[in-house]
């Protein structure tokens, strides 16, 4: 597990790979990892244990089966007007249509999946998604929709949730919309469906809509203003400064800054509540927005948020995901429930346009095509790039692949060396499974996004990741641990 991301299990590739090409540097192709096959929610009335094939058929009827019924609604409450659904998708409460003081924010609020990852895989992986048989609310007069006001820290605020049951699984779904223009979506977990430690990482996906669809942007915070983000990507939520993300509508100004949720709310039964406090493994996708992408969690427990094309999401109908890290640690028992969530706060007033985004600059000094072999050292190993002609501090270094083509990127080990010996590991076990082609791959340690461990590379430009830190590579390289930040090769 590293930053936010748990890769789990997946299926080993059995056929040999070939040769392929890209660009100089230290490269290694790893060989297959075996896979053991995973048990898959496909809904929430799946038996969590191991599947055999009787099993399996068995969740597939049950996943035919219509959710529990809570009736649709609508409110109207301190300014904000919504309505409200629990689909068939099992994309657990949905808000729809949401307002602010007659600004239109958010087309869609919902939970599609909220993948579960056990120590040692003793249990699962796991994909659960809400919205099944639904439970009654004891702390809302057993009800199965929770709807209440309350005052927290002198401010007012309005919740409405779910409780879902999922094997052993207790979940409570909820969002808490506050007087002053805030909507803090969310989760609330207890229960052992084995006797380890596990980690829970819920997903939300907000359609948003800000004065309208088609001209929102995505920023993060940069110190000295929000940037933009032209392209569609995958990001820790801490490659912005202070976990501080945006998205802007062009036109009128208006924005909706993403920040973690509040850690000082708790369900009303007298119960205990351990609140994630520390944000650092969180993750923030953003996506164009495609009919044909909001139609349920269909992707198991080892893939997070797919679609990632690259496309453009400046001035577009914007989709944010935002990935939450819920750890429960065996010994604390199954009793007490453990929260987290993410904040979504509205400001309806014009704002500044984002910081532009540096151009590129700097001297480029190009290597050499190398052959990448299946399970052995690169051809040429190492490849030497010479760097020459300079004067003064060196600010920065970026390395680009120009033109990678490879049948399983995850296989890829890429290290640069500079001259004094460091050594930065580019990209070590990302990129999942899928060919690529005549790829332009970019690694640059201030960049937002960075490369998944089962999602398929899109190109474009990416912070360094290593997600085998314990990995040495052949002679030739000097001896890890690798670090993934790219300054210490910049000799000022």
């Amino acid at each position: 597990m590293q930053g936010g991301i748990e890769r789990g299990q997946g299926d080993c590739d059995r056929f040999a790979r070939g040769p392929a090409t890209a660009p100089a540097l230290i490269l290694c192709g790893s060989g297959c990892r075996a896979g053991a096959g995973v048990a898959y929610t496909g809904s929430r009335d799946m038996n969590k244990n191991t599947q055999n094939g009787p099993a399996f058929l068995l969740a597939v009827l049950l996943a035919t089966a219509a959710p529990a019924a809570v009736a649709a609604g609508s409110v109207t409450w301190q300014g904000w007007t919504f309505d409200h659904d629990v689909s068939d998708e099992y994309d657990g409460l949905s808000l729809l249509n949401v307002h602010y003081q007659g600004h239109k924010l958010i087309h869609k609020l919902s939970f599609p999946v909220m993948r579960v990852f056990y120590e040692e895989d003793v249990c699962g992986p796991y994909a659960d998604r809400l919205g099944g048989s639904l439970s009654v609310i004891p702390w809302a007069e057993n009800a199965k929709l929770a709807q209440r006001e309350f005052t927290l820290n002198g401010e007012q605020w309005y919740e409405i949730g779910i409780r879902d049951q999922i094997g052993s699984y207790d979940i409570y779904q909820v969002y808490y919309l506050s007087a002053g223009g805030t909507i803090d979506a969310h989760i609330y977990s207890k229960g052992l469906q084995c006797v380890r430690d596990h980690v829970h990482y819920p997903g939300w996906r907000i359609d948003f809509d800000i004065d309208g669809a088609g001209a929102d942007q995505v920023l993060g915070d940069r110190g000295a203003g929000f940037e933009l983000l032209a392209q569609e990507f995958d990001a820790p939520a801490t490659a912005a400064v202070n976990h501080a993300w945006r998205v802007r509508d062009v036109t009128s100004g208006a924005y909706v800054d993403v920040l973690p949720g509040f850690p000082d709310f708790n369900i009303p039964d007298g119960s205990t509540t351990i609140p994630v406090t520390a944000y650092d493994q969180h993750m923030v996708f953003g996506r164009v927005f495609r009919l044909s992408e909001d139609t349920g969690w269909t992707y198991g427990p080892n893939k997070q948020v797919p679609f990632n094309d690259l496309e453009s999401i400046s001035s577009a109908d914007t989709v944010l995901w935002y990935e939450g890290f819920l750890p429960h640690e065996a010994d604390e028992g199954e009793e007490l429930w453990h929260s987290t969530g993410m904040r979504l706060v509205s400001h309806l007033g014009t704002s500044a346009p984002p910081v532009p985004t540096p151009a590129p600059g700097g001297t480029a000094f190009p290597g050499g095509a190398i052959t990448i072999r299946d399970n052995q050292a690169a051809s040429p190993y190492p490849s030497t790039i010479e760097v020459a002609g300079l004067s003064g501090p060196i600010e920065q270094v970026t390395v680009t692949l120009d033109g990678l083509t490879h049948t399983y990127p995850d296989d890829i080990d890429l290290l640069l060396v500079g001259p004094g010996g460091q050594a930065v590991m580019l990209m070590s076990d990302a990129g999942g499974g899928t060919n690529v082609s005549n790829l332009p791959l970019t690694f640059d340690s201030r960049a937002f996004a960075i490369l998944l461990g089962n999602t398929n590379v899109a190109g474009g430009t990416v912070q360094p990741v290593n997600f085998d830190p314990a990995e040495t590579l052949p002679a030739g390289a000097p001896p890890g641990p690798y670090g993934t930040d790219l300054e210490p090769v910049s000799p000022r």
